[in-house]
């Protein structure tokens, strides 16, 4: 899901405590496409086809857009996770999205 990682930076702050910074550019279609692995497609296209205006299409992807955006977050929080997991003297961990 990560395609690269950039301007990756661990600051010694003394006393065993460390600040770890990264730039991380997520591949958008990895991202949807581990979304839609979790749907049932099927129902997805009922759903669509029912669609009689495009504002309901509109509130659709709008939806589906925040939940993709709310994973990418998981994402990002379970690598955090790790990172601190491995390396216990990490205190902040700050990963940006490019």
């Amino acid at each position: 899901m990560i395609r690269a990682i950039h301007d990756v930076k661990g600051i010694d702050m003394g006393n065993s405590l460390v600040r770890y910074k990264a730039e991380m550019d997520f591949d958008g279609r990895e991202l949807t496409r581990s979304y839609l692995d979790k749907q049932d497609l099927n129902e997805l296209l009922k759903v669509v086809k029912s669609f009689q205006s495009t504002e309901e299409l509109e509130q659709f992807l709008l939806n589906h857009g925040e939940n993709i955006v709310d994973l990418m977050g998981g994402e990002i929080d379970r690598i955090e996770m790790k990172l601190r997991k491995k390396f216990p003297e990490i205190r902040h961990c700050d990963l940006e999205i490019l």
